[in-house]
């Protein structure tokens, strides 16, 4: 795995779990995309865009919610996660679970893109991974984000 596309998808990880804007992480064209399943469907930019990405998300959980990401796969600009967002209703008290997977693309040393997606297939085949299911799965160089030319 590459050790530093891994080790930013951490550091992120981290900072939304202190609730912080890691804004040193994020290219100034960051966005976070939203898996269509998810509490909302919007697309957030920049590190203003992450605040309001936590907000919706954990507003509706209580004090106790955590953000998960287990690497699956990555690449030079890449990293795939295996997310939850596990928790309690703030309102009721009933116990959540949110899961997607996500892919986090890098450019320079700083995440310029997160999406969610429904399926691990379908975030495996966004960095051209296709039908890969074992852990570790790994392409050699750069992904480009959909919709993005080379």
């Amino acid at each position: 795995m590459s050790r530093e596309t891994v080790e930013l998808a951490l550091r992120y990880t981290a900072a939304i779990n202190a609730r912080e804007v890691p804004v040193e992480l994020l290219a100034p064209d960051f966005r976070i995309e939203n898996v269509t399943t998810a509490v909302t469907d919007r697309v957030y930019h920049g590190a203003e865009g992450v605040r309001q990405w936590m907000e919706d998300f954990f507003d509706v959980l209580g004090e106790d919610a955590r953000y998960e990401a287990r690497p699956i796969a990555d690449g030079d600009d890449y990293a795939v996660g295996d997310i939850r967002i596990v928790g309690h209703g703030a309102a009721s008290g009933v116990p959540l679970e949110l899961r997607h997977y996500g892919v986090m693309w890098v450019r320079d040393g700083q995440i310029v893109r997160a999406v969610g997606y429904p399926t691990r297939r379908a975030a495996l085949e966004a960095v051209g991974l296709g039908e890969a299911r074992e852990a570790g799965a790994r392409r050699s160089g750069p992904a480009r984000p959909p919709g993005r030319s080379a």
